[in-house]
Formats: C-alpha cells, structure tokens, sequence
C-alpha cells in the first residue's frame, strides 16, 4: 500500500514541474503574461529544451491568422502583418541578437573586441542592416511562397527554435551572469533530446518532401554556426542564440519559397 500511495504524488511533482518549465520557455521567448511563481534552478535549465514546443504554437497561430487574412486582404499584406505579428509576440528579442552579433562581426578575430560589443545594448550600422535584411527577405520569401506557405509559416518558427537549442549544445557560455546562463548550464544536456523529440513529433502533420527541405536546412545551418561560434568566440551567449534563431527562422522561410 504504502509504494501505491508514493507514487501519486512523484507523478503530479512531474507534471507541475513541466508545466513550470514550459511556461518558463513561453516566457523566455514571448511577451506573453504568464503569471509569476517561482522556479528552481533545474526548471529553468529544462525549459529551454522545451523551446521547440513554442515555436511551433507560434507557427500554428501564424497559419491560423493567415488564414483568416486571406479573406481581407492579399498576399503580400499578409506576409507583412505576419512578420509584424512574429515579431512583436517575441517581443523582437532574437532580432536584437542578429543586431548584435553582427555588430560583433565588425571586429574581425579580435574575440575580446566581439565580446564587448556583444555587451552592448546599443545597435549599429550592421546591426540595422541585418534587421532589415531579415525582415525584408522574411517577407518576400512568405509572399512568394505558394503551396507550401503554410508549411514554411508553421516549420520555421518550431524549427529555429530546435535550431538554438541544438547549436547551443555543449558549447561553452562565456558569461557568468545573464539571461543565458541559466538555460545553458553544464546540466542542460538532455535538452536537446527532449527538444529534438518535440521537433520530430511536431514534424508529422507536415511529412513531405518540403518539410524535408526544411529539416535539412536546419541541420546545415545549425552544424556550420557550432563550427563558427566556437572558432570565432570560443563559445556562445545570449545574442549569437538569438542571431542562430533568426538566421535559420529565415533561411527555412527562403527554402520553402516555391
């Protein structure tokens, strides 16, 4: 009797910690208000491997609402207002990275340079070009798709979000303090598998050759971007994250323009 009645309460400890983890990485990667609580530090650590789960809500919204603004108005102000609504909802935190690690870029080799311009708040020159590059090719690419718009509008977001989990994998993070530092601790290395189970299962409604496309894409980029940060900076933080996130978000959208 008494091993019946342990189990019960391990099972619900399970499910509120899960729970806690995945509004932990809605809140890590929206401006959602999802309440307070507290969280322990492994609960943090364990929700980025639940980003994939977030993105591809995200992608399923976004077909939803293009849906729906196919009965109001054409195309390509739908690709607009979706890239718009994409960023807003995120609050344009991983654009803010692609701003900065681009910045950073602008030193060269000098790695200590990168990483104190990767410090600093502020956007310039490359900063603003590659946000306006990203958001521009984002919305031809969506314009210009055709059969598999509603694909590429459900694949990118999912799958650039599996993307920072996976390039971020055993890459050292080179700051003792931030936002990063929680997700990317030496214990988040079942993060991956349980993000690249989510991308799989996520995957199914969208099994073909497109989608395929898609997934090889991801898995290109992610393995070159691991390659470069780790001889460029020695490792990761927070803003090449969010830069790996837009790049691959972007690259699937081109992709699956047809």
């Amino acid at each position: 009797m008494s091993t019946r009645g342990d189990a019960a309460p391990q099972v619900s400890v399970s499910w509120r910690a899960i729970i806690t983890e995945i509004r932990l990485a809605a809140a890590f990667l929206t401006i959602v208000p999802l309440g307070g609580g507290s969280a322990s530090d492994a609960e943090v650590t364990a929700s980025f491997g639940w980003f994939p789960l977030i993105g591809f809500i995200l992608g399923a919204m976004l077909v939803g609402a293009d849906y729906l603004l196919a009965f109001f108005t054409t195309s390509a102000v739908r690709s607009t207002l979706l890239v718009l609504a994409l960023t807003a909802i995120t609050g344009a935190v991983h654009l803010d990275g692609l701003a900065d690690t681009a910045d950073a870029l602008g030193a060269g080799r000098d790695r200590a340079r990168a990483l104190e311009i990767l410090r600093d708040s502020r956007i310039g020159t490359f900063g603003a070009v590659a946000i306006f590059f990203a958001l521009a090719l984002k919305v031809a690419a969506i314009a210009s798709a055709e059969h598999s718009r509603w694909m590429a509008l459900y694949l990118a977001p999912g799958l650039a979000r599996w993307a920072m989990v996976a390039v971020a994998y055993r890459l050292t993070y080179l700051r003792e303090h931030g936002a990063g530092s929680g997700l990317l601790s030496a214990e988040a290395g079942s993060n991956v598998q349980v993000a690249t189970v989510i991308a799989l299962v996520a995957l199914l409604p969208a099994g073909s050759v497109p989608a395929l496309c898609g997934v090889v894409v991801a898995l290109i980029l992610v393995w070159m971007l691991r390659r470069f940060y780790a001889r460029w900076l020695g490792g990761i933080t927070g803003d090449p994250l969010g830069a790996a996130g837009e790049i691959v978000e972007t690259a699937i959208l081109i992709a699956l323009t047809r």
